[in-house]
């Protein structure tokens, strides 16, 4: 009897075995697949573990290291299917108007505001600047002055440097008057539906950029990233996180929410409606039967299957 079931486990009878196995667990509604509580407490503790062990650090060093050495050539558009790069820029390309609110809440920060204020007084004294060729007897007046500038270098040299700056700060006093105004027409401009669509096709450009960015130029941008700093702020997160005295609790929440959307789905319908039921069950089936047929074959399962027969 033992030699019998050896033989037909190392044989076709795994592979009949593990077909059987994939009928029955596709064939099982999710729910009963998965225990939220205890798969909620899993996850918790694995995460304090890593947190206070240290060993995320490794792994991130890692995983940067790797993102660096491990660059390929081209661009992003050459490696990722269109299949799934169209969608996602048709997605972002839909003229849609954000919120108001949350818009300006977003540009209402000093960084932008710098932006804008450098830009606009730039725009002034660039205009100030071409203005001055334009008034009637510039040519003849600058002429003067420069016959009277050996005259006039000791006493007024830093004159002229004075004017520049006062005007320089008059055009800031004005630009930080407006700035208030100008974020908010910024903010107004971004959320108009009419403008909608136009700045939907901006966002499928910057999507374009990205895509066909070279991958080596990307690689140089993580370069400057720093390592260390990536390490410590991922486990001051990790650390902030584990911390929270209902992160289990919430955890289970979250489970089962997805598995109730799912009702009575089994995963048998969830691989159908992704179209790739088949494919799985290929791979799966094959990997399995493998692994039964080693199984098979180990010194362990001899010795349980005498105990078993034995009995």
């Amino acid at each position: 009897m033992k030699e019998r079931i050896l033989r037909e486990l190392r044989g076709d009878a795994a592979g009949q075995l593990v077909d059987l196995a994939i009928d029955h667990i596709l064939r099982m509604p999710v729910r009963d697949l998965v225990d939220p509580t205890s798969l909620a407490r899993t996850t918790v503790a694995s995460l304090r573990h890593s947190a206070h062990s240290g060993q995320s650090d490794a792994w991130i060093r890692n995983q940067v290291e790797r993102a660096k050495t491990a660059m390929p050539s081209g661009t992003l558009a050459d490696r990722l299917p269109v299949e799934l790069t169209q969608p996602l820029r048709d997605t972002l390309t839909l003229p849609i108007a954000p919120n108001r609110a949350m818009v300006g809440r977003l540009l209402e920060h000093g960084a932008v505001e710098n932006l804008l204020r450098d830009l606009l007084v730039g725009a002034l004294q660039g205009f100030a600047q071409r203005l001055r060729p334009s008034v009637p007897g510039a040519d003849r007046a600058s002429n003067r002055l420069r016959s009277l500038k050996r005259v006039g270098e000791g006493m007024l040299g830093g004159f002229g440097a004075e004017l520049e700056r006062q005007a320089e700060q008059k055009a800031r006093d004005f630009v930080d008057s407006i700035l208030s105004s100008v974020v908010a027409q910024a903010a107004d401009d971004l959320c108009d539906p009419a403008k909608a669509e136009g700045y939907g096709r901006f966002r499928g450009h910057l999507w374009d950029q990205l895509l066909a960015t070279p991958i080596q130029d990307w690689r140089t941008e993580i370069d400057k990233l720093d390592t260390e700093l990536l390490i410590s702020t991922a486990n001051a997160a990790t650390l902030a996180l584990v911390e929270r005295p209902n992160l289990e609790a919430e955890l289970v929440a979250l489970i089962e929410g997805a598995i109730a959307a799912l009702g009575t789905q089994t995963i048998e319908q969830m691989l159908s409606e992704a179209d790739v039921a088949d494919e799985w069950r290929a791979e799966a089936g094959t990997r399995a039967t493998k692994l039964v047929q080693s199984f098979a074959e180990s010194e362990a399962f001899s010795t349980w299957l005498d105990t078993l027969l034995s009995d």
